[in-house]
């Protein structure tokens, strides 16, 4: 009988530690989502190799 609780109980925490996993990853995935549909130029490659303007540079001061 012991067994059997003891083996339930660490079944529940691999469930949760599972659940929470799925949780988090799907958190993330929706937020790349969402910055990408909001910020599409911060994310193409082609938008910085094919631009005409002069690259955005960082003076040392403005660290």
């Amino acid at each position: 009988m012991a067994r059997k609780i003891f083996y339930n109980r660490r079944s529940r925490r691999r469930l949760a530690v599972a659940t929470g996993m799925l949780a988090s990853a799907a958190m993330l995935f929706s937020a790349g989502v969402y910055a990408g549909k909001t910020y599409p130029t911060v994310f193409s490659a082609s938008t910085y190799l094919n631009s005409d303007a002069a690259p955005l540079t960082l003076a040392a001061t403005e660290f």
